[in-house]
């Protein structure tokens, strides 16, 4: 992990004012903390097209994401999108494929515990099954793993439906990294939330497909 090219881009974006960090710079320093996202502007295939701006954190509810896009056509469809923030970023990434479960990974402050990570099903299964486990952060990896244990967890990373098993340990992983990078650098990051990350079969990995960093500002702000 690069802390410092991490820390000096939390900091220029701290001292310009930035409160909500959108996604493609998000992903900016999960790539830096070793994180996988997707690959950026494919030139072939199918792709999922965002309008990167701290404007719109919620980008869906605004029109904002167009999934299943041919990649011939990705960069008109960014172009329209680009209307509604000039100030934006086009964001165009290769769809993920191939996944077993979504998953919600996150980090905040606490104000008994101090900071926490949370962990579960993710994506449109968030607050249908409201099955979040929560722990101090960070998470060394036998806490992150007993976080997966939950029943419904537990059943849809084991392959629900057919489906073969999901890369649990490069999840486990996942939430220790992202625990770590949140308390390294808790002084300038209120929360962290990636939503979904894609958990692909058992030795394929995981995937940050959405992600969203919000900063601390004046009197937010904790010591490290």
């Amino acid at each position: 992990m690069t802390n410092s090219e991490i820390r000096k881009l939390l900091e220029r974006w701290s001292r310009d004012g930035r409160r909500t960090v959108h996604e493609a710079d998000t992903k900016r320093i999960l790539r830096l903390a070793g994180i996988s996202v997707p690959e950026r502007s494919p030139t072939q295939g199918m792709t999922a097209v965002k309008l990167a701006s701290d404007k719109y954190p919620h980008k869906t509810e605004h029109g904002l994401v167009q999934l299943g896009v041919d990649a011939y056509d990705s960069e008109a469809v960014g172009r329209k999108m680009l209307q509604s923030d000039p100030d934006g970023e086009i964001l165009i990434e290769r769809m993920v494929a191939g996944n077993i479960a979504e998953w919600i990974v996150g980090c905040k402050h606490d104000e008994t515990f101090g900071p926490i990570v949370l962990a579960g099903p993710g994506g449109v299964l968030v607050e249908i099954l409201n099955e979040v486990e929560i722990r101090l952060a960070p998470a060394d990896e036998e806490t992150a793993s007993k976080m997966l244990n939950g029943k419904v967890s537990e059943a849809l990373l084991k392959g629900a439906r057919g489906k073969p098993p999901a890369d649990c340990r490069s999840l486990t992983s996942f939430i220790c990294l992202i625990s770590k990078l949140f308390v390294e650098h808790s002084d300038l990051i209120q929360e962290i939330e990636v939503n979904p990350v894609m958990v692909l079969r058992d030795g394929e990995g995981v995937v940050a497909a959405d992600a969203l960093i919000v900063l601390n500002q004046g009197n937010d702000r904790r010591k490290t």
